[in-house]
């Protein structure tokens, strides 16, 4: 059983943190979120919040293989 999340409240964490400069905690809350709930936070995100997860999304793909 899945718990609701409340989206509006995660969106308002996100951004003031964002706003604070706490990039990692935004970092932190976005990659705990299932995808269906990321989809959901993404437009009521400020800029500071959505450039901390765009940076966090670019960076979640592995590194390419060293030869």
């Amino acid at each position: 059983m899945s718990e609701a999340i409340d989206v509006d409240k995660l969106a308002s964490v996100m951004n003031r943190t964002g706003e604070q400069g706490k990039a990692d905690f935004v970092k932190m809350l976005w990659n705990n979120q299932p995808a269906d709930v990321q989809v959901q936070l993404m437009p009521l995100l400020n800029a500071e919040a959505r450039q901390v997860v765009e940076r966090a999304s670019d960076n979640s793909e592995p590194p390419p293989e060293s030869a």
